[in-house]
């Protein structure tokens, strides 16, 4: 298994999608690199500058990012402790679910104070969210960031993309 010191090259070791391999390829970016005027709007939206040097992907499994996390952790015994969540009688994993359960697009960046920021980016065309996709998103966000102390120096941050207002959503911010 390969180790890595630092989350965003673990985050890249799982990115092996062919689509986000062809689309690159195809629109002469295999970088996957965001315009500029996209990448300062999430930048407001966040409240941070993200440096030009970060990674992104598309259809990234929520099962990747807890991987990815666990490899940088050098005490694991910390994060290895399953997270069930008792749902109608029934234990559920939610930090490594075995599922295609993913966020449409991920951008991963290292701040000057050297922190990682996981950007997760929810987007529709022209349907709506619905309160259960996006629950479903917060349990699993809950169980794979845990708390502050959980993943010292990882600030995820989640956001929703649509050309039309999200109606009769509730958001929560994960515990």
């Amino acid at each position: 298994i390969y180790m890595s010191d630092t989350l965003i090259d673990n985050l890249k070791s799982f990115n092996r999608k062919e689509r986000f391999y062809l689309i690159g390829q195809m629109l002469g970016n295999p970088e996957f690199r965001m315009d500029d005027n996209q990448l300062d709007k999430i930048s407001n939206l966040i409240g941070l500058t993200i440096p030009r040097k970060y990674f992104a992907a598309m259809d990234y499994h929520l099962d990747w990012i807890y991987a990815s996390l666990y490899l940088t952790k050098k005490n694991t015994a910390s994060c290895v402790e399953r997270n069930f969540i008792e749902e109608n009688g029934i234990a559920i994993d939610y930090q490594i679910s075995g599922t295609q359960e993913d966020v449409d697009f991920l951008l991963a960046f290292v701040d000057h104070e050297n922190t990682t920021h996981i950007v997760m980016i929810e987007a529709k065309g022209d349907n709506y969210f619905s309160n259960g996709q996006l629950d479903s998103k917060n349990k699993r966000f809950k169980a794979i960031f845990g708390n502050e102390n959980t993943w010292p120096n990882v600030r995820p941050h989640f956001l929703l993309c649509s050309p039309k207002k999200p109606q009769k959503i509730n958001v929560e911010e994960p515990a």
